[in-house]
């Protein structure tokens, strides 16, 4: 598979596979060592003895460190072409934090090192998104199908971490959380950055408001990442005040995830049916459904069958969100405008909504939580509705280079 024409590159390592594929590689294994501990910590947390009050605040540290500190880092990481280091420092930041966090019980020693976790974590995602993002279009490939990888791993690996945890507890997940990501850090260096010549037409980054489409986006990718905070911080909990065991709580995660395999895999070929935005809309209805249908659960298994449709409707907004959104970006300020996203949809958002659901939970109980969530859905189907009917997304973007068109 040979990259665009005109499509300048850094080289990278030989990595004995196609360079379009090392981005699979690393979501791989990166999501894969996420599921070890991911789904179970705020479990337990909750099983430590506490309050909701607290595991929100503690849910909410992910989104502030998108929000406040990713996209400065982000655009630092641009600006010094320096993605795949910032990327590594991360990663290792989030293995030290986790080997740690064996140990401490109460709140105030559990959050220094609950928001190292969150610093690195947030940083990495959106840098590693708008790399594999710029290699799948430079090799031409769907951006979906390197992404599902993530999804696989995470569901195999959730779900054996279910079954492993529920036996032998939650101590030794942070040991072997710490270690799982030793492999992804080194899938890191098989990713490709810009190379130098890609400053040569650099556009002032605040010019980026005068794309109304993508600032629309941005507005939807909000609303979305609100209810979606929602879902990660207290589903476990969710299962494990209904029932579930540690099995069913890796379950819903990772059944979640296998659900998203194949509308991740086929999104690409579902955007070209319906168009990406299209195919966006589409993803938030889904979701809307799923969220309803978790307000309304009571049983373990009706909570599996509604994770199991937030996954396909995750896997198209999961897919098209960060294809738009590196569609909009010029090659310079890709994973600035990644950062952006999250720093949205997955930092403001779920920072004003997460302290809140916790209270509303220590109020109310958790149904009324996904309730919000899908009506948060709904609220971004309107507002993405709305440009793509004003056919925003027919013009083309204002600061993508002419490497990117």
């Amino acid at each position: 598979m040979r990259p665009r024409s005109g499509d300048p590159v850094a080289e990278g390592p030989p990595f004995g596979c196609s360079p379009a594929y090392r981005g699979a590689i690393y979501y791989l294994f990166y999501w894969g060592a996420l599921a070890i501990y991911g789904p179970f910590l705020y479990v337990h947390f909750v099983h430590l003895g506490l309050s909701a009050f607290h595991v929100g605040l503690l849910g909410a540290l992910v989104p502030l460190a998108r929000l406040v500190v990713a996209p400065f880092t982000a655009a630092l990481a641009d600006r010094q072409r320096r993605q795949r280091t910032v990327l590594s420092v991360a990663l290792v930041g989030v293995a030290v934090a986790l080997f740690l966090l064996r140990w401490p019980r109460r709140f105030g020693l559990i959050l220094p090192l609950a928001v190292l976790l969150s610093l690195g974590h947030s940083i990495s995602v959106p840098i590693a998104d708008a790399l594999a993002a710029r290699m799948a279009v430079r090799y031409r490939i769907d951006y979906g199908k390197l992404r599902v990888w993530g999804s696989f791993g995470f569901a195999v690996i959730s779900l054996a971490a279910g079954a492993w945890w529920a036996q032998a507890g939650y101590e030794m997940m942070f040991f072997v959380g710490a270690l799982g990501f030793l492999p992804a850090l080194l899938a890191v260096q098989g990713l490709e950055t810009a190379s130098p010549t890609s400053d040569q037409h650099r556009p002032p980054l605040r010019l980026l408001t005068r794309d109304t489409a993508l600032m629309t986006l941005l507005v939807a990718n909000f609303l979305v990442g609100a209810g979606e905070g929602l879902y990660v911080t207290f589903s476990g909990v969710y299962m494990d005040a209904l029932g579930g065991s540690g099995l069913l709580v890796g379950g819903l995660f990772g059944l979640s995830a296998i659900a998203e395999l194949p509308t991740m895999h086929f999104s690409g070929g579902v955007a070209r049916r319906l168009g990406k935005p299209n195919t966006l809309l589409l993803s938030y209805l889904i979701l809307a459904v799923a969220f309803f249908g978790y307000a309304a659960a009571t049983t373990p298994l009706f909570l599996l069958f509604c994770a199991m449709l937030k996954g396909v409707g995750f896997g198209l907004y999961f897919a098209m969100t960060v294809s738009l959104g590196d569609e909009r970006a010029p090659a310079a300020w890709a994973a600035t405008v990644q950062s952006l996203l999250m720093a949205l949809g997955w930092g403001l958002a779920p920072l004003i909504t997460i302290p809140l659901a916790g209270w509303l939970s220590d109020a109310f109980g958790l149904a009324p939580i996904f309730a919000m969530a899908g009506v948060l859905e709904l609220l971004a189907l309107v507002v993405l509705g709305w440009a793509v009917v004003s056919h925003k997304f027919t013009v083309a973007p204002l600061l993508a280079s002419t490497d990117d068109l």
